[in-house]
């Protein structure tokens, strides 16, 4: 466990906090849909509908909340919200038509979205330097598929009785388990709010080109994430000769290697460059696991699953290293008086990419077949090579560092 367990300091509680609290998510990922369905009554279709549209509206909260944190300290803020979203989370267990549903799904969404810029915030003031900021990242991305890994077999459990009320007590450990998460923040240092300026516009990162077209890079090759869960299924089942229980080997494949090498991918990325070197190997990867699955649909039982299951492996590698310069381009091509709302502005456009990677991979590689993976293979490829040139760009037009009380514990009063 040493590459997953951090080293003593604040961020052995945030990791605590992160495994607790990404329990909760791996238990309603598995149980919600069907609660919702079941036990509610909505149709699947109503459900997509719902979640779509509170994720239109989550995109317009990261931000404000963000530059919230900047103002007035990211810890207490944060743990307000989370304690907050685990209080409405359970107004599901009341809803009983679409309209409710609905209004409980906007508003958890947004308070949702912005508590994660609000996180990342938080890590960023508590480890001052790029270095220190990958490494912290890929402790908790790890801590985090270990919790989910661990949700979802409770969450299996539950499946298992398929009853009305296993479904609601799952809903009411997912809040205390966030709440739990929550007290645990406040263990780790006050850190003092950014002093407001007046000399400049209030929402910076929105007018930063350089910031924006790198965020927008880093969403464009993150299409890749929802390629297990959407794409890899249906591809398996109906275009490759591969049996069905092939899609959870390569789901264990992605967690496995997530979980054990994340922190080890991360060592070397210290610096704009090497994050940017690092995206562009992860596009060349992502390009050739594309053409791997593509070929699983020309062969037999035993060629289909060898390509697949290393395919799974080759992207999964480049999930690491595009996951590493990531963790640094966020942090570091931001200034540190307004990491809060830069946060909120990559988080957005994170929850894009999530919201327009289904249609992407519908239309290229379920709609095309062998030819829809070799063009979004090269589409990753393409956006890796561009990193490079953007990122120096961006990283010559950052302005001058403020000198920010932020890495210091704040004085008694402060949150």
């Amino acid at each position: 466990m040493k590459g997953v367990i951090p080293a003593p300091g604040p961020l052995r509680p945030l990791a605590l906090a992160t495994l607790i609290s990404r329990i909760g998510n791996g238990l309603l990922m598995t149980i919600s849909v069907l609660y919702f369905n079941r036990v509610v009554g909505l149709s699947i279709a109503e459900i997509g509908l719902g979640l779509t549209i509170a994720g239109l509206f989550g995109l317009l909260s990261a931000v404000p909340l963000g530059h919230l944190a900047d103002r007035r300290g990211p810890r207490t803020l944060f743990v307000l919200l989370s304690i907050t979203v685990a209080g409405i989370s359970l107004l599901y267990l009341l809803v009983d038509t679409f309209a409710q549903f609905l209004a409980v799904a906007i508003v958890l969404t947004m308070l949702d979205r912005g508590a994660g810029a609000v996180r990342a915030a938080l890590i960023g003031a508590l480890t001052k330097d790029g270095v220190g900021r990958v490494a912290a990242r890929a402790y908790l991305r790890a801590i985090t598929n270990i919790g989910i890994m661990a949700g979802a077999g409770v969450g299996a459990l539950a499946l298992h009785f398929d009853s009305a009320s296993v479904y609601r007590w799952m809903f009411v450990t997912n809040a205390a388990l966030t709440i739990a998460s929550a007290l645990i923040i406040l263990t780790v240092p006050r850190v003092a709010p950014v002093p407001n300026s007046d000399d400049g516009p209030v929402w910076v990162a929105l007018r930063d080109k350089g910031y924006l077209a790198v965020a927008g890079l880093n969403a464009a090759m993150s299409i890749h994430f929802a390629v297990l869960d959407v794409a890899i299924p249906l591809w398996v089942v109906d275009h490759t000769e591969a049996p069905a229980w092939t899609v959870a080997l390569l789901l264990i494949i992605n967690t496995a290697v997530v979980a054990l090498f994340q922190v080890r991918s991360s060592r070397g990325i210290s610096d704009p460059a090497s994050a940017a070197r690092a995206s562009r190997t992860a596009g060349l990867l992502l390009l050739a696991s594309m053409a791997l699955f593509a070929g699983a649909s020309g062969g037999g039982v035993k060629t289909a699953v060898a390509l697949l299951a290393i395919g799974a492996f080759v992207q999964v590698l480049g999930e690491l290293m595009q996951s590493s310069g990531s963790f640094l381009l966020g942090y570091d091509l931001a200034p540190e008086h307004a990491q809060g709302q830069y946060q909120g502005v990559w988080g957005t456009s994170m929850s894009i990419s999530t919201m327009l990677a289904p249609t992407v991979l519908a239309l290229l590689p379920l709609g095309l077949g062998v030819p829809g993976w070799l063009i979004l293979g090269a589409w990753f490829a393409l956006v890796g090579v561009l990193f490079v040139p953007v990122v120096h760009w961006a990283a010559a037009r950052r302005p001058n560092p403020v000198p920010t009380p932020v890495p210091t514990p704040a004085p008694a009063g402060t949150t």
